[in-house]
């Protein structure tokens, strides 16, 4: 099933509570200032008077401030809410969550694994490349309960709320996924791992986000077991990558060897309707202009790679639109219609089943962007070494 209809196939998708939004906001902030560790972005009352909201809301944006490690609260005269790094192991295990919970097959992850391994690389320097060496980390053998044991190894330790998240993740698996079951109510899984209800509660919170659970109150509530939207995942993902500054030249290599694999799984498998999906993103983006191409092409893309048959993979290239929307600049006009027609070309394909022509099209669009990446990076060191 494709990653964007895992949701869709249970009921209406979450709803975003207002310190999620927020949350949201104070980590586009970050990215927009530069991301500094260790600056100090305001007091608690700062936000609250900025916002509009209150304590509760703004404590809840915190926690998944610090859920994704992007920023936490530090106390004392000079305290208030602190930039800081995210931590690797947060994204990887998000990552690998969404693999087990969602049931990809290991064959699956060792393909994409490979694929990314084969990548040809833009730059001569022999440079790792960031966002291959995370999802590798992410696809590789080891399983969520491994990720747990090397940290409780470790020096850091755990907190209590990891853990009963983790074990809570274990009775889904346990349970294979069975959309509507019910683990218990509060008070029961309070008893069940001896912990308090703030713990719980703080253990719970991240499985909601991720849409794996929704609490239900009322005579026949409980923790529900649901869907898995990957929306969140690919949110904490994208968050780390713009933490690392991922090189422009990484995003494209990563991305592009990924979607050449794709569109081979897309022509192999699209029926009559995918096709017309494709055909009505196809006419988005040729309408598109500068400012809104990137958007229309990230949607056609994003429909072949949810449609490949390769959740992994899927999974890997929506988090690289979503992180390339962020930072690439509008392209030239010049470059539109030799684009345009490449997507043309790979339609067509794609509707008489040539896998090997879609492939050959998605191949030219590289080459073609490929240029105009290497040409930004030009242009930023240029700049970089005329202010340095």
């Amino acid at each position: 099933m494709p990653i964007r209809q895992i949701a869709r196939a249970s009921s209406a998708r979450r709803r975003r509570k207002l310190g999620e939004i927020v949350a949201e906001r104070i980590v586009g902030e970050i990215i927009r200032r530069g991301w500094n560790e260790g600056e100090v972005l305001g007091t608690e009352q700062d936000f609250m008077d900025f916002f509009r909201i209150s304590r509760a809301t703004f404590r809840e944006a915190v926690r998944q401030l610090e859920w994704s490690g992007a920023a936490g609260m530090r106390r004392g005269a000079h305290g208030g809410l602190v930039v800081k790094a995210p931590p690797r192991h947060a994204i990887v295990h998000a990552l690998k969550t969404y693999f087990e919970l969602t049931k990809v097959e290991r064959r699956l992850l060792d393909e994409t694994a490979a694929t990314l391994r084969a990548a040809p690389r833009m730059r001569p320097d022999g440079a790792g490349n960031q966002a291959i060496e995370l999802f590798l980390e992410a696809l590789d053998s080891r399983s969520l309960s491994d990720l747990v044991a090397e940290r409780l190894a470790g020096a850091g330790g755990i907190k209590l709320s990891e853990t009963v998240a983790q074990r809570l993740v274990q009775e889904i698996e346990g349970r294979d996924f069975e959309q509507g079951a019910n683990l218990g109510n509060e008070i029961d899984l309070q008893r069940r791992f001896g912990v308090s209800r703030a713990v719980l509660r703080e253990a719970l919170r991240p499985l909601e986000l991720h849409d794996i659970i929704r609490v239900k109150t009322g005579a026949h509530g409980g923790i529900i077991i649901h869907g898995f939207d990957p929306d969140y995942t690919i949110t904490l993902a994208t968050t780390y990558l713009a933490f690392a500054r991922l090189p422009l030249s990484d995003l494209w290599e990563t991305q592009n060897a990924l979607k050449l694999v794709a569109v081979e799984g897309f022509v192999a498998r699209a029926d009559a309707d995918t096709l017309r999906a494709l055909e009505r993103a196809l006419e988005r983006l040729e309408h598109a202009s500068a400012p809104h191409y990137l958007l229309a092409a990230s949607e056609f893309h994003l429909l072949i790679a949810d449609n490949s048959g390769n959740r992994a993979a899927a999974l890997c290239v929506g988090i690289l639109h979503r992180y390339g929307l962020t930072v690439l600049p509008r392209p030239d006009e010049a470059y539109l219609p030799a684009l345009k027609q490449q997507h043309r070309d790979l339609l067509e394909a794609a509707i008489r089943g040539d896998a090997a022509s879609a492939r050959a099209s998605m191949q030219a669009m590289y080459d073609h962007s490929r240029r105009w990446i290497a040409r930004i990076e030009r242009d930023l060191e240029r700049r970089g070494a005329q202010s340095g």
